[in-house]
């Protein structure tokens, strides 16, 4: 699986980060992320009806 940039380094959208597929763990802007959120490197994003942008990561296996 490809493992792109940490979440941090995005700037200025309005965020999910959904864990494994199936759990969101953060809903918000990436700026008011917490520091553990902004650490995670992410390995999809897609773009949702509702204007956020879901970044998705992995447990390491």
């Amino acid at each position: 699986m490809k493992i792109y940039d940490n979440i941090g380094s995005i700037r200025l959208l309005n965020i999910k980060v959904i864990r494994n597929d199936d759990k969101i763990i953060y809903e918000g802007m990436v700026e008011d992320a917490p520091d553990e959120i902004k650490k995670m490197c992410y390995s999809k994003i897609l773009i949702d009806d509702e204007g956020f942008t879901n970044l998705y990561v992995y447990d390491e296996q």
